[in-house]
């Protein structure tokens, strides 16, 4: 028998044994009984199916119920405006991140500029949406004060948009320092000050870096190479470079065991990383490594950071991947629901009972979008392994969609509250079911009153690079209650703006109520100096008259 007809088979039998809600023997003494047992299995088994909550996880379903069906709206964050303020010009952004607060809630939206600096905004208090901070221009690509203005900015263009990075950008919350790649050189960023605290080169241009988590190291990914970037050891000077290639390393010192860096480096031979995955390394153990790659080849890369750069093994996708994330939940067959909203209550409660993380990557088969999910748990027979390929042909531990995700290439991808969000490219921002495939809600960031651009055909107008939940989505801080209203999402689109999705009748906030209010501080402040400016001057002329009052009563 063919297996895909076994397999629909399977899920048949699994729907009739659970809704055998007829009696055959309508005579008989236990016929009402067993109706009535019948009834309460079939709700049973559509009340599993319609929760999407796993055992443990804390939901606030009005909260849920709003991001399901609420109007959406998208509030544009401040623009950082350059030249004549009646030309309205503005840097684009070129990278993203956010600094979140010690509750995890989004706090400070960090951005690199077109121009070289750095731009702050804030995300979440009285300012919210308009600019708190900004660096020099040219501070990133180390275009100094030496060059005149023209040439400074030319040159910070062309080292800022040269790679295209998307994952260009990692923010350290705990220790309030950004890392911000531009072309080879990873720069570290003190995020209170503003300034460079170091410079790092890489042999090839730096495309994605991983989460930075103190004192976690970093993993960089360049277009051929993967590195471990320890922020605890000073970066290597040309000299030690020089000697280290030509005359190999200079001693063993046994520091590197205490800095985590293992003095290697993983050579590509395909070009190249794109999103970098770390997972916590105290969690339940599935046979993997904590270090996941994906890119333009068509397999994930898995490492293990103690054994780094030994390669631990690699899982076949097919698909060239654009972002990798995950949800510390465990993976459900999807052939419990093939059936839905039919499955067997029991099997279902039971796969998501089992610890484990699940591995969820964005990007394009052969022309279309690539939803895919994987399972990472302790159960062998229920995950993959990157280091035993026959685990990948097991469907109780993978799934794949790639028929509704998207009609084009899929960009971006995250958690957002019980539902995976993801962006393609013809500017579509889609929520699904953790399932990978029942489909929420989706809307076209070019369409509606919140666009510049309306009406355009598919693939024209403005896409969502990069997805930032509000809340902090990190596998290695615990799951906290979020007030209503604050769970959104930050997006950076591919004309360089970034954006609040917000649910609700009222937007997050409104950059134009917060530049009137602004000019209303200015006109304020003016009004104020003209008052303090008059008080002095009648204070000098009556003082000036004292003077001659008194100087005439002596006959001058």
């Amino acid at each position: 028998m063919d297996p895909r007809l076994a397999q629909l088979v399977r899920a048949a039998d699994i729907i009739a044994d659970v809704f055998t809600t007829t009696v055959h023997d309508q005579s008989a003494p236990s016929a009402e009984l067993q109706a009535h047992q019948n009834t309460s299995k079939k709700k049973a088994a559509l009340l599993a199916n319609w929760d999407p909550t796993y055992p443990g996880e804390q939901v606030n379903f009005y909260q849920d119920f709003i991001q399901r069906h609420a109007p959406h709206s998208i509030s544009w964050f401040q623009n950082a405006r350059h030249g004549h303020q009646d030309d309205d010009l503005h840097h684009e952004a070129t990278g993203a991140g956010i600094l979140f607060d010690g509750s995890g809630m989004a706090d400070k939206l960090v951005a690199s500029l077109e121009d070289g600096s750095i731009s702050i905004w804030d995300a979440s208090g009285s300012r919210q949406g308009g600019i708190i901070a900004r660096s020099a221009i040219g501070l990133l690509p180390n275009k100094g004060s030496d060059l005149d203005y023209e040439t400074r900015l030319r040159q910070s263009k062309t080292a800022m948009t040269e790679t295209g990075a998307v994952e260009c950008i990692s923010i350290d919350s705990r220790q309030e320092k950004g890392f911000f790649a531009v072309q080879n050189v990873l720069n570290e960023v003190d995020l209170r000050t503003l300034r460079v605290i170091s410079r790092t080169p890489y042999p090839f241009p730096i495309t994605a870096l991983s989460e930075a988590r103190h004192p976690t190291p970093l993993t960089v990914g360049t277009n051929w190479t993967i590195h471990l970037h320890d922020t605890r050891r000073p970066p290597p000077t040309p000299a030690s470079m020089r000697c280290e290639l030509i005359g190999g390393a200079s001693s063993n010192s046994f520091s590197r065991l205490q800095t985590g860096d293992f003095g290697g480096h993983v050579s590509l031979s395909q070009p190249g990383a794109l999103s970098i995955l770390h997972l916590p390394t105290a969690r339940e153990w599935d046979g993997n490594g904590d270090i996941w790659v994906g890119g333009r080849f068509t397999s994930f890369l898995n490492f293990d950071r103690r054994f780094f750069p030994r390669l631990r093994g690699t899982v076949h996708s097919g698909a060239r991947l654009s972002c990798i994330t995950a949800i510390p939940h465990p993976f459900v067959p999807h052939d419990l629901r093939l059936g839905r909203p039919f499955s067997s209550p029991s099997l279902l409660h039971e796969a998501k009972t089992i610890p484990g993380h699940t591995l969820i990557a964005a990007g394009e088969y052969k022309g279309k979008g690539s939803l895919e999910l994987y399972s990472l748990s302790s159960d062998p027979s229920r995950s993959i392994n990157s280091s035993d390929s026959r685990t990948t042909r097991n469907h109780h531990a993978y799934y794949h969609n790639r028929q509704t995700a998207s009609s084009s290439k899929l960009l971006s991808v995250a958690p957002h509250g019980s539902r995976l969000v993801f962006s393609d490219g013809d500017g579509n921002l889609k929520w699904v079911e953790r399932d990978g495939s029942t489909p929420v809600r989706q809307f076209n960031i070019n369409d509606g009153k919140n666009s510049t651009q309306v009406g355009l055909e598919a693939g024209w107008g403005d896409i969502v690079q990069k997805i930032i939940p509000t809340v902090s989505n990190s596998l290695n801080s615990p799951p906290r209650d979020v007030s209503v209203g604050q769970d959104n999402l930050i997006i950076w689109t591919g004309d360089g703006k970034l954006g609040m999705v917000g649910f609700g009748h009222e937007p997050a906030f409104d950059i134009n109520t917060l530049d009137g209010m602004a000019e209303e501080e200015l006109d304020k402040e003016l009004r104020s100096k003209e008052r303090d400016y008059g008080v002095e001057m009648r204070r000098a002329l009556e003082h000036q008259a004292r003077e001659l009052k008194w100087l005439r009563g002596y006959g001058l």
